[in-house]
């Protein structure tokens, strides 16, 4: 009996040392991107234009289709002549739930791009993870980097039920999706 006990013991030591064993290599598999360079320097240096005032509780003021137009004019994206059909009927109804509809077509595009690019999708478990990718690959300039940082954001602020109904009318979210139309089409053309 006594011996068997002793196997029994070294057979659950194994049995954890392998458990440990496999938990640290799908860790070390499971690891981050880098951030680029350019990322870095962007988060330590803002400039005066990029940031809002802000209003009660942290929030940002309201959105204008000026803002959105501006942003994609950095960066050098064309907005569409309209949005997606589905997007502008939304719109006039709800702004704010307009957001995440137009998102998503983008978000499937950045993912799409960063497989094509090389990504490992079981490495990359968000849209951030996904855009870093982008970036860290210089695929994306700053500005677009911004842009598509930004519009995440607003999307999820909006999906979130965070986004009040005065921070966003009709045209803001309409020029919010053209110039998420616009990117889908940029982001298909990433290449390697």
């Amino acid at each position: 009996m006594d011996q068997l006990d002793d196997q029994t013991i070294q057979i659950v030591i194994g049995v954890v040392a392998v458990l440990v064993l496999f938990a640290l290599l799908r860790r070390m598999l499971r690891r981050k991107p880098k951030r680029s360079e350019s990322n870095k320097r962007r988060r330590n240096t803002s400039r005066p234009s990029d940031r809002r005032s802000q209003g009660r509780g942290g929030r940002s003021t309201r959105q204008s289709s000026d803002d959105w137009l501006d942003l994609a004019q950095r960066a050098k994206v064309k907005p569409a002549r309209s949005p997606d059909r589905e997007v502008s009927r939304v719109a006039k109804a709800s702004p704010g739930a307009s957001i995440p509809l137009a998102w998503g077509p983008v978000e499937q595009r950045i993912e799409r791009a960063a497989e094509r690019l090389g990504a490992d999708p079981d490495d990359l478990d968000s849209t951030v993870d996904q855009l870093r990718y982008l970036e860290s690959n210089s695929r994306l300039s700053d500005e677009q980097a911004n842009l598509l940082h930004r519009m995440r954001q607003l999307r999820n602020r909006a999906a979130h039920g965070d986004l009040s109904s005065d921070e966003l009318d009709r045209d803001a979210a309409r020029a919010y999706g053209r110039v998420a139309k616009s990117l889908t089409g940029m982001l298909d053309k990433l290449k390697r």
